[in-house]
């Protein structure tokens, strides 16, 4: 073994100079900050020492230095100015979610196998596949509808509803019995708009879809 002065000639060895006078200008930039007394007080702290090496030691750090290389990977994409900025804007997404409330659910569903199985049926079915397969042609189609009728439309599913949740129907047989129930003034209206969607469907197949040349 090399003894002190050994050792002490060796430090003083014009290679290492610089270093040990750089080391020293940090340790003295420490000392200033107060970061010296801090380290000495872990250092001094056996259960603060305890934690620090437990840390160091556990199954979770290992892990991450077998991992060094797709760690430093990730933070290389996850540096760069782009990324930066979307990982931004998406948890400033995430936080205004959370401000209104809308974590929670959504948390609940990912957590809950049957919602989530739910989900994923509904998102795998036919007729889902059948949606985005043809999301084109459908909102074409869509956008041509004048959504100020809407009402109209409403209106229509609820007298289809009507007549279908009564139970009092009274069955028509027969041209006399066509004929007594053509006498009441609602029927009579109903018809009316019945043969002017009959119209308007034959007007409509024969400009747009040459029907009546078929």
């Amino acid at each position: 073994m090399m003894t002190e002065d050994e050792q002490l000639e060796k430090l003083m060895k014009p290679e290492y100079i610089s270093s040990l006078t750089r080391l020293i200008e940090l340790v003295k930039k420490l000392d200033n900050m107060g970061f010296l007394d801090v380290i000495s007080g872990i250092l001094s702290d056996e259960d603060t020492m305890k934690t620090i090496f437990g840390l160091i030691t556990s199954d979770d750090v290992l892990s991450l230095t077998t991992k060094s290389d797709s760690i430093m990977a990730m933070l290389k994409i996850i540096s760069e100015q782009k990324n930066i900025k979307a990982l931004s804007n998406l948890l400033e997404i995430i936080t205004v979610m959370q401000g209104k409330g809308l974590l929670d659910p959504i948390m609940g569903i990912l957590n809950d196998d049957e919602s989530m199985g739910a989900v994923m049926g509904l998102i795998s079915n036919d007729f889902t596949m059948n949606l985005i397969m043809n999301n084109k042609l459908i909102l074409n189609s869509l956008g041509t509808l004048d959504l100020s009728v809407t009402p109209h439309y409403v209106n229509m599913i609820k007298a289809i509803e009507n007549a279908i949740k009564n139970e009092t129907v009274t069955p028509v047989g027969g041209m006399m019995g066509t004929l007594h129930a053509m006498k009441d003034e609602d029927t009579q209206k109903g018809l009316g708009i019945v043969f002017s969607i009959l119209k308007s469907l034959g007007k409509t197949c024969s400009n747009e879809f040459n029907c009546a040349k078929k």
